[in-house]
Parts: C-alpha cells; structure tokens; sequence
C-alpha cells in the first residue's frame, strides 16, 4: 500500500503595513528573509501599490496583500481635529454599533481582519505570528524549536503603574478587572504567536470585545487593554505568558537602557542568556535604532538570495 504523509504546515508571520513604503518596513522584511527563507507572509494595506508590492516580494516571494476595509469618514477625522471631536461624540450618541465601527483606528480594526482572514483561510495546526512591522526585526527563527500552543510577552512595567495601560485596561474592562489584574506586568499587544486554530479562538473573542466597544473607542488607541484582559482573565483561552527577554521575543519599551545588551550584533536583556528571536519597540532606544540601521537599512534582497 503506497503511504501519503501530510505536507508540514506553513509558517505564517500576519501584520499591518497600512501607510508605510518598503523602506519603513525595511529592517522587518530583511531580518525575516535572513532568519526565515521560507516563510509565509500577509501583509494587510490600506491601498492597492504594485510598486510596494513588488518590492516586497523581491524579500519574501510567498507572501500576499489583503486591503483594510475603507475608512474614508475616520481618515478624514484623523485629520482634522475639529471633525474628530464632533465624530467622536456622535459614535457616543448614535445606536451602536454600525456607526462606531466606521471611526475605528487601525490597532483596532486588525483585530477584525485578522479573525475574518484566519477564518477564511482554514488553518489548524500551522504556526502563525501576529506582530508589528515598523518597530520589530527577528534575531533568529521564531519559528525554530517548541511553541506553546497560544502565547504572548511581558514588558518591564506593571499595569498598575502605567496610567495609559490602566486606562486602556479599564475602559475595556471596568474597575474589578482592573483591580484583579493591575499588579501584572503588562503583556504586549504587538506579538501574538501559536497555533492557527488557537490564535483564530482569540481573534473570535478580542474582535468580539471591538465590536463592543466601538462606540467608547472610536478614533483612540488602546486594543492593548482588550489583549491584556484576556490575556491576564481569560484563562479558558490558555495564553503562556513568556517573560520579558525569553528565546522567543523582548519587548523593549519601557526596559531600561542599561538592562540592555548588545553583543556580536544581537540584542538581549542583562538578566538573560538568551538572545530573543523577536526584537520589538526597538525604536524607544537610540542605541538599538543605530544598531538596526546598521543591519538593515542598506540590505538588498540579493544578498540573501531572495
């Protein structure tokens, strides 16, 4: 009898590029073809531009493009600071939550798209990475070694001690939770890793809260409040927690300057051996930015084959 074995599930890296050109993104893309040659990418867009497209590819020729939904009415608030405060009332006053929705700012809206194309596409088993682009570069394969099957990392600050993180927490999920959870560090909303259908779970539940709130949130910041409520009370969706600096991401933001280590071109934290795959909010140290300029700014995707 002739044996099949099933193909070995894709490694998939999802995030926003809306706004930006190849070279904002450059360090992002040149970092992920070095460290990992064939992986899958999605970028979510706000335009359709064949030039950035092009220009991405040349990094990762797996990779595709999936538009925002339009956002002519936020887009025009955005811009202006009188139409932003009118519309900002009107998604208070008006039934929610079709109205709101329209005024929701892109760290929001991602939660939605990324639910609707996780669904669309079917996975199970296969890795996928939800993270930033602009502010994050790989030191290594994320993808190498053991995940846990839903995960997420810490920062250097409490939730409690942060007036935006608590009021972000709060908004999302009022005074009790914001008691239960203060003293935790918070947990980063711009790196998500696990397994497909363990990711799609949480996109089904944070999207759900967005839809919620769209009306409170409309034309804010803030969907890390949503990610650190279910990250730190949700324990039915089972997030591993990884500390600030592990084999798999650091988030430096509010790390201080000395606790961090540069050493043969990569970056840890003082009190860890291990150089993390995932460098994010490098852009918060001069240092770092330096460093990654360095590395980056000026690669060609020939040199590494692409």
């Amino acid at each position: 009898m002739l044996m099949t074995t099933s193909a070995r599930p894709k490694n998939l890296v999802v995030t926003v590029a809306a706004g930006y050109r190849e070279a904002q993104i450059r360090p992002f893309l040149a970092s992920l073809a070095h460290y990992s040659p064939n992986v899958s990418l999605r970028l979510i867009t706000d335009r359709i531009d064949p030039e950035f497209e092009d220009a991405v590819r040349a990094w990762i020729p797996d990779c595709s493009f999936h538009l925002l939904p339009p956002a002519g009415l936020r887009d025009f608030a955005l811009k202006r600071k009188w139409a932003r405060s009118i519309l900002k009332r009107l998604a208070r006053w008006l039934p929610p939550p079709n109205f709101g929705r329209r005024l929701l700012k892109i760290n929001y809206v991602r939660h939605i798209v990324f639910c609707d194309l996780l669904r669309s596409w079917n996975l199970e088993q296969e890795k996928v990475l939800l993270v930033d682009s602009r502010d994050l570069v790989f030191q290594s394969d994320p993808f190498s070694g053991d995940w846990p099957h839903l995960w997420s990392g810490e920062e250097d600050k409490r939730i409690g001690d942060c007036s935006l993180n608590s009021f972000w927490f709060h908004r999302a999920g009022g005074p009790e939770a914001l008691q239960k959870a203060k003293h935790h560090l918070i947990v980063c909303a711009g790196v998500i890793g696990g397994r497909a259908d363990r990711i799609r779970q949480y996109l089904q539940r944070s999207s759900a809260v967005v839809e919620g709130l769209a009306c409170q949130v409309a034309l804010d910041d803030g969907d890390q409040g949503i990610h650190n409520n279910l990250v730190r009370l949700s324990p039915d969706l089972g997030f591993t927690v990884l500390r600030n600096g592990s084999p798999l991401v650091a988030n430096v933001s509010y790390t201080m300057p000395d606790d961090l280590i540069i050493e043969h071109g990569q970056v840890r934290l003082l009190r860890r051996d291990e150089v993390p795959a995932i460098l994010h909010q490098y852009d918060r140290h001069p240092k770092l930015v330096a460093l990654i300029q360095s590395k980056w700014d000026c690669a060609k995707p020939s040199a590494f084959g692409c």
